[in-house]
């Protein structure tokens, strides 16, 4: 896929063909930037210091978690999304109607989604965040919406009945601890997955605005050969089936104010920040017509403005779209993933001793095999100099790297996009590396010494001829 910078969108080729756009030129973009940049500093200033302040202003908000405290990073984000939040609603609908030429009604999510993701090595030693505030103002604002429109009082009850009836008959099993495990919040990151999997709408635009910090070792990450496909996942933990196998990722670079327009019904992820700037991003969500949603999945996005209500900035005139009543299934044809090309094989660890793990013509021919050994999982890797064997487990989540891209060069995580080189097992980040494993090949078979056997070398050199 090339995605170029054009300013002429054809909205129907992104919603129903998976082509994405990058765009310098939007609807109201110096305004919202420039007020963007403004509030940021001001929340800066308020939680922290006017000395954080100047810093910040003065490296920009690529550099905040230089300057700002982690464990006010999700006050921060409330406090900027809560005083932005009507700006950003009036401006999704000019983006909408002006850039991408929408026709009236369409509908723009009250989700909206603003994040900042410190890098990971600060990341994941962040304290417990402290809670923004609750956000009365919104619950005022759905509540008067409620009492112009009582299908969304109505709705609130039923939809907790409803999903509550779907967990005791598992057809929702979400958990969050499997997802994130012992991460800390500021260290989490999406994964590989489709929108429509939590319960958002089909036939929509991801509006991906990247304000400051974006960088190919933090961005989105993207899968464009699977679009249209039907790509089966772990409803539990929300990451991709066992034996799913993924292409290379795509790693969007986007410079600030870039803005990324894609169908979130493409497989699509977060690249954990392994870069040494603090990303700063938003989304919001947009349908050309009337929200449709897969009911079973664990949350809905069900309340949504029309257009020409934000046009007028009515912002209590809120839309519903109960998942049960508003049903859908993909528009687009949904094929079978292909299969991987990564020899898999199975052996029993020798209780003692050497343990056979492939055949040399094996590895030979294809150049990586993965190998089960009993829970042990490793990666198998041959070039022209050596053989080398990599516990094959991701060490960022333990996600299994059989199931994602692998050449000759690295392997890619298919949970979050890391790089691991092939040669080293390492990554740009000092904290996640493949751990490195010592094999022979003897005998045209390759070989994991015992403890008494053990190769006196990390790389196992090649036999001659």
């Amino acid at each position: 896929m090339t995605v170029v910078a054009e300013q002429k969108i054809d909205w129907r080729a992104i919603v129903y063909n998976g082509k994405v756009d990058i765009l310098d030129e939007y609807a109201g973009r110096d305004a919202l930037l420039e007020k963007l940049t403004s509030t940021f500093l001001d929340a800066v200033e308020k939680l922290e210091s006017k000395a954080a302040r100047a810093a910040v202003a003065a490296e920009g908000l690529r550099s905040l978690h230089k300057h700002f405290p982690p464990h006010k990073v999700a006050k921060l984000e409330a406090m900027v999304r809560t005083q932005m939040r009507d700006d950003l609603y009036f401006w999704a609908q000019q983006v909408g109607r002006e850039t991408i030429g929408l026709e009236d009604p369409f509908y723009v999510d009250m989700l909206i989604v603003l994040r900042i993701h410190y890098p990971f090595l600060v990341a994941r030693e962040s304290e417990v965040p402290e809670e923004p505030p609750y956000d009365w103002e919104e619950r005022i604002r759905l509540g008067i919406a409620a009492l112009r429109n009582p299908k969304i009082l109505a709705n609130q009850v039923s939809r907790r009945i409803r999903k509550r009836g779907k967990i005791a008959e598992h057809k929702i099993a979400y958990d969050p601890k499997s997802y994130h495990g012992e991460l800390p919040t500021l260290a989490r990151a999406h994964g590989a997955h489709i929108d429509t999997w939590y319960g958002h709408s089909f036939d929509g635009f991801n509006v991906w605005l990247s304000i400051d910090g974006v960088n190919t070792d933090n961005t989105v990450i993207l899968y464009p050969e699977l679009f249209g496909h039907r790509v089966d996942y772990d409803p539990r933990s929300m990451y991709l089936a066992e034996g799913t196998k993924i292409p290379k990722p795509t790693k969007v670079d986007l410079k600030p104010g870039q803005l990324l327009l894609f169908n979130p019904e493409m497989l699509h992820g977060t690249q954990v920040n392994i870069s040494d700037e603090t990303r700063v991003a938003l989304t919001v969500r947009i349908n050309p017509k009337v929200p449709r949603f897969n009911d079973d999945a664990p949350f809905n996005a069900e309340h949504w403005y029309a257009s020409t209500d934000l046009a007028k900035r009515r912002y209590t005139h809120v839309s519903v779209f109960p998942a049960n009543e508003y049903q859908g299934d993909p528009s687009i044809a949904q094929e079978a993933v292909p299969p991987g090309t990564l020899p898999r094989v199975t052996v029993e660890n020798a209780e003692s001793g050497d343990t056979v793990l492939c055949s040399a013509a094996e590895l030979d021919q294809a150049g990586q095999v993965a190998v089960d050994l009993g829970k042990r999982k490793l990666l198998l890797v041959k070039d022209e100099n050596c053989i080398r064997a990599f516990n094959r487990l991701c060490p960022h989540r333990g996600i299994d790297l059989a199931d994602g891209h692998v050449d000759g060069q690295e392997a890619f995580c298919p949970g979050h996009g890391i790089a691991f080189s092939l040669s080293d097992g390492k990554s740009t980040c000092a904290a996640l590396h493949l751990r490195k494993l010592e094999v022979i090949e003897r005998d045209g078979q390759i070989v994991l010494p015992g403890k008494r056997g053990a190769a006196p070398v990390e790389e196992a050199a090649l036999a001659d001829g």
